[in-house]
């Protein structure tokens, strides 16, 4: 009985990963495409060609904080409604639920689409939008049955704060307890058979 409750504990431990976050801000311009851990992200505009990035603040809470696009021409640097767009790379591989969070104040509104196509808005699928929900965890459903997202604001400026999911790798913590669990049963084992 007793080595069944640790391995159940063990199972809780190893089953509840934390959450990771990644911020998307800071840094000015980044040129067309930048690496964010395991997330890339690159600018596309209007006409079909790659835009330049811009990082604005900390991306932490602030309205003004996250990533935008530098031909925004109000002089905002943020992704100005239209077609232009920050399409994300490798968040197939992430693990978990998604979650993504936007600058969004005053009357601004956003999207996320998902695709399989790079470079494009043709054939996306809505997951995803908001608005005046700046820095606000926001669910989206289905990411990970896409290679890309595609953010964009559908009025008003908006900037690419964070996006959450849950880390696939234990912290070092969880490790710990885990093998101090495989111990714990490997010394109850023993006493088992020496009685």
């Amino acid at each position: 009985m007793k080595i069944a409750t640790i391995l159940m504990g063990l199972v809780a431990v190893t089953t509840s990963l934390p959450a990771a976050t990644i911020l998307f801000g800071g840094g000015g311009s980044l040129g067309s495409s930048h690496v964010f851990g395991p997330v890339t992200a690159t600018g596309y505009l209007s006409n079909g060609t790659t835009g330049t990035l811009f990082g604005k603040g900390s991306a932490s809470t602030g309205s003004e904080d996250g990533l935008g696009l530098t031909a925004d021409p109000t002089g905002d640097n943020e992704i100005f409604p239209g077609t232009d767009f920050i399409q994300l790379s490798g968040v197939s591989l992430l693990t978990g639920s998604i979650f993504i969070s936007m600058g969004s104040t005053g009357g601004d509104t956003w999207a996320v689409y998902g695709t399989n196509t790079a470079g494009s808005l043709a054939g996306a699928t809505l997951l995803a939008s908001g608005g005046d929900d700046d820095a606000v965890e926001v669910s989206v459903p289905n990411a990970l049955n896409y290679l890309y997202l595609d953010i964009k604001a559908t009025t008003n400026n908006v900037l690419l704060q964070d996006l959450v999911y849950t880390s696939s790798v234990p912290e070092p913590g969880t490790l710990g307890i885990v093998g101090l669990g495989g111990v714990l049963i490997g010394v109850m084992r023993r006493r088992l058979k020496q009685s």
